[in-house]
């Protein structure tokens, strides 16, 4: 079964966990409300302050902080949703408050995780742009990107570690590091195979249809409008799903490589050919240590 297909089956199956607990779709929600509006708060205040003061060096820390918050909420999400998928995979019915109150039990941890997150980005972000002036964009581009995948791949299981192991930072990277090392090979294929049929469902007819949009917007502006807000709505239900369904996913990987548990709609076959890295399978079989 090619890439696509793959996908395609995986997005099926995930799906049919959010669709049998709707409550899994509300986190994505809160997550992209809660956002907006500190954006909103704290980016309008270091305007704000910039027009006040005419000192632009206030935006700066105004930024940092909004920032972690936002990285925070987004974190707090998605160890709400991962404490949900869980249970929805076992069969159990789940609620929002559920989730949050899991998460909350967490707060701690996810605030140091937020950081660490903000420091790294920032690192990556520093070094791209240093690279650009000096190497070249073409040059920045490829190095960013292949720092940012690299730490993709390296954190990818710790919000499962802090949402079931109450692990630390260090400790939820080193737990997720070594899964990845000991079975990962088309873990993050799954995702990604995911992410391709989002786009190719939503995210793409999305931006035609804003293209589109744009275009009858010089005909009729009322007309180019409402295209414009049903391309946005488009990509932005899109976001909401995958970002859920890549939850559940993960969640019932992580479960399958720690516990060797084969939950919800997924076959063993599917989760061991998840994190096939060679002809030869899992390098790791669940409930084995590595010699």
């Amino acid at each position: 079964m090619g890439r696509i297909g793959r996908g395609w089956q995986l997005t099926k199956k995930s799906w049919s966990v959010v669709r049998a607990d709707g409550s899994l779709l509300g986190f994505a929600v809160i997550a992209a409300v809660s956002g907006v509006l500190c954006a909103a708060v704290f980016f309008g205040a270091g305007a704000g302050l910039v027009l006040a003061t005419t000192a632009d060096w206030l935006a700066v820390p105004v930024a940092l902080v909004g920032l972690y918050v936002l990285v925070t909420i987004g974190i707090f999400c998605n160890v709400a949703l991962a404490c949900c998928a869980t249970r929805a995979l076992d069969g159990e019915r789940t609620t929002v408050g559920q989730g949050l109150a899991a998460a909350g039990s967490r707060l701690g941890l996810i605030l140091k995780w937020a950081a660490v997150q903000l420091v790294v980005g920032t690192v990556i972000s520093l070094i791209q742009s240093a690279l650009r002036q000096g190497a070249g964009q073409v040059m920045g581009l490829i190095v960013g990107g292949l720092a940012n995948f690299a730490w993709m791949v390296a954190t990818f299981f710790v919000v499962p570690g802090i949402a079931f192991e109450g692990l630390g930072p260090k400790q939820a990277l080193k737990r997720s590091t070594e899964l990845i090392w000991a079975r990962w090979g088309e873990g993050l294929t799954g995702t990604t195979a995911i992410g391709l049929v989002a786009f190719l469902v939503g995210f793409l007819p999305g931006a035609l249809l804003i293209g589109i949009g744009i275009g009858m917007a010089q005909q009729s502006a009322g007309a180019g409008a409402v295209t414009i807000s049903i391309g946005v709505l488009l990509m932005a239900l899109t976001m909401l799903l995958q970002t859920t369904i890549t939850t559940v996913f993960k969640v019932a990987l992580f479960r399958f490589a720690t516990q060797g548990a084969v939950l919800g709609p997924f076959d063993r076959a599917e989760l061991e050919h998840a994190f096939s890295s060679a002809p030869g399978g899992l390098r790791n079989p669940p409930g084995r240590k590595r010699s």
